[in-house]
């Protein structure tokens, strides 16, 4: 498991990095190095009580601050082929063109870009014929976009989402 999070939560609340002290800091240190270590072991470690990391753990997690999910590994599913587009869309069409490649479900990660790109995506793909129908077939029919280039992965040196906070 590994911690991931954002500064605004779904339904729009907000913990600044002013608002997280160092039993805040802590929590997330403690939890992004393992996300299933148990609210006992965390009080402990801190020297909190066990109801004040639950509280303030749901407090993260409710303000998007924190977010616990498991990251599988895509080559021990079956997946063979990690790959990134970076597209560039046509004035007017990039919200459509977010929305439609966010939907797919090869695609893991979308992210608006300035600069090359307009739109960042990362692939996972069973096979290279995977990648081709993405690549020739879907793409094509979205509509917007102007133009992508698209790199292979052949190798991942690292993957982190730990981050401190700022």
């Amino acid at each position: 498991m590994t911690i991931t999070g954002s500064a605004e939560s779904m339904n729009g609340s907000e913990i600044s990095v002013e608002g997280l002290d160092d039993i805040d800091r802590g929590i997330l240190r403690l939890l992004q190095g393992d996300g299933r270590m148990p609210y006992r072991q965390i009080a402990r470690e801190l020297g909190v009580s066990e109801g004040t990391v639950r509280i303030r753990t749901g407090r993260m997690q409710e303000s998007g601050v924190l977010n616990i999910v498991a990251i599988a590994d895509p080559f021990r599913l079956g997946y063979r082929v990690l790959a990134f587009l970076l597209v560039r869309v046509e004035p007017g069409h990039h919200d459509h063109v977010v929305a439609e490649l966010t939907a797919w479900e090869e695609a893991t990660y979308v992210s608006t870009c300035i600069g090359h790109a307009d739109v960042y995506v990362q692939l996972v793909c069973r096979d290279n014929d995977h990648l081709n129908d993405l690549l020739h077939q879907r793409i094509p029919e979205i509509g917007g976009v102007r133009e992508f280039e698209t790199f292979m992965e052949l190798k991942m040196h690292k993957v982190s989402y730990e981050y401190s906070p700022a």
